[in-house]
């Protein structure tokens, strides 16, 4: 083994375990964001003491806790990323199983429900055609977990438009986009200006297709975390 040969396996160590790293951290954050706000949804809709605290709930949990990184704006974005995404449900129930079981941490019911195969045939009673059909062309929970950092799924979570965000995350894990090239599609508006926004059926297909056909290989190279 030469000098430039050692400096090489050495460098190449460096960039795959750095990356795998920062991968598992932005999983972890993924996770706890979105637990966070099914927490605070489930509180909002079945908390015992609700009442007391209404509007003013998201000031008041960031006052009692007073932690760096837990402010109001914070937890409107957890909540935002639960509402926008519950389907990432088993996947977060994956990830943190064990981590949860070995601890004193209670589970949301929401999130508990996702774990029976009762559970899932309830949803599907209960579940409107309207939503039926958008669920048909949902990217797969998985994909969005393991393929998209938090900080992109927290901007396209932004988006009311649930075909318009279909369309962002598949091309997003397509192209393999940045966090700043995810923010410059969206505000020089590249869904409307590709023709599809006014194709819904057209884009509905699109988005469905490329959802079912995207490989190990359609990963971000360069993920951005917060």
């Amino acid at each position: 083994m030469t000098f430039e040969l050692l400096a090489q396996n050495i460098e190449s160590i460096q960039t795959a375990l750095q990356q795998q790293a920062a991968h598992a951290v932005n999983l972890s954050l993924t996770a706890r964001n979105w637990l966070m706000g099914c927490y605070i949804v489930e509180f909002e809709q079945n908390g015992e003491d609700k009442a007391q605290y209404g509007a003013k709930l998201l000031k008041r949990l960031e006052e009692r806790l007073h932690t760096k990184g837990l402010t109001e704006r914070r937890f409107r974005e957890f909540r935002r990323l639960y509402l926008v995404y519950p389907q990432l449900g088993r996947e977060v129930l994956n990830y943190v199983g064990a981590q949860v079981q070995n601890s004193q941490i209670a589970l949301p019911e929401a999130i508990r429900r996702t774990a029976t195969a009762e559970s899932e045939s309830i949803i599907i009673r209960r579940t409107s055609s309207a939503e039926l059909e958008q669920q048909a062309w949902q990217v797969p929970a998985d994909k969005l977990f393991y393929r998209l950092p938090l900080s992109h799924l927290t901007a396209i979570s932004k988006i009311d438009d649930p075909l318009k965000r279909a369309f962002y995350e598949i091309e997003t894990i397509k192209g393999c986009w940045t966090y700043d090239e995810l923010d410059r599609q969206i505000s020089t508006l590249y869904y409307e200006r590709s023709g599809l926004s006014k194709d819904k059926t057209g884009l509905s297909k699109l988005v469905n297709h490329a959802a079912q056909n995207l490989s190990p290989k359609d990963v971000l190279h360069n993920p951005d975390f917060s």
